[in-house]
């Protein structure tokens, strides 16, 4: 397609390199009922704690649950952050430190089945693994979760994730995938960049969204969908339009 050769030419004269294919224009994706992750305090404090921890909540939206050498700060009732005190000189190859996160998961009776890894770094003998939500072979984006591993033990969890109601009736045309990486032109950031990916990807952030009032403590709504493309490096990028 002319056009599609054209946004390449454009992005190539301003120091983009176009290592993928520009998506064919007019495909949908179905619109879908989503919620943030979240639950009772007395839950959290039963799944990561036992039941033994210490729970303190605030006029903040934040609920803080401490345990012996661990605790776990909860904002807004949808963003989890878990951090222990652990010591060790253990080094796990990248399946084994997998594998640990996994099972630390599942122990908590977090869901594991719709989790992608997207990056896995190690220095020394840490770990810190980066997945990303998926539905039906999609990125759901603005989800994570971050674990890092020290030695044999998880150290710390880091997590925003989204569990799928259903799917609507309805569906929602993405962007033209052309004039989504025109819009590129002007981040001088991304000069001598390449882009290696491009895939439709569903998103949901109610404060970008603006589909509510009173968006900070939004806990359910509906996703839109955009583009998320993968820079060289392995950084991410999602444009909504």
């Amino acid at each position: 397609m002319a056009f599609h050769r054209e946004t390449k030419k454009l992005l190539k004269d301003n120091g983009i390199t176009l290592a993928a294919s520009i998506p064919k224009d007019g495909e949908h994706l179905p619109v879908l009922d989503v919620e943030y992750e979240h639950d009772t305090a007395d839950n959290w404090n039963e799944r990561m704690f036992q039941g033994k921890g210490k729970i303190t909540t605030d006029r903040d939206q934040l609920l803080t649950i401490e345990g012996d050498h661990a605790k776990l700060k909860i904002t807004d009732n949808r963003h989890l952050v878990y951090r222990a005190d652990h010591t060790s000189n253990r080094s796990l190859e990248q399946k084994e430190a997998e594998q640990l996160a996994k099972s630390f998961l599942e122990k908590r009776k977090f869901s594991t089945r719709d989790m992608y890894l997207v990056t896995a770094d190690q220095e020394g003998n840490r770990w810190r693994l980066t997945y990303t939500c998926m539905y039906n072979n999609r990125h759901m984006e603005s989800t994570y979760t971050e674990i890092d591993i020290l030695g044999d033990a998880v150290v710390k969890v880091d997590r925003l994730w989204v569990n799928v109601i259903a799917e609507t009736d309805g569906d929602k045309p993405l962007p033209l995938a052309s004039q989504s990486l025109l819009r590129l032109l002007s981040h001088e950031s991304l000069k001598g960049r390449t882009i290696e990916e491009i895939d439709p990807c569903y998103y949901f952030n109610p404060e970008d969204q603006g589909a509510v009032e009173n968006l900070s403590h939004a806990t359910r709504g509906y996703s839109t969908v955009a583009w998320r493309m993968v820079l060289d490096g392995g950084e991410e990028l999602v444009l909504l339009r």
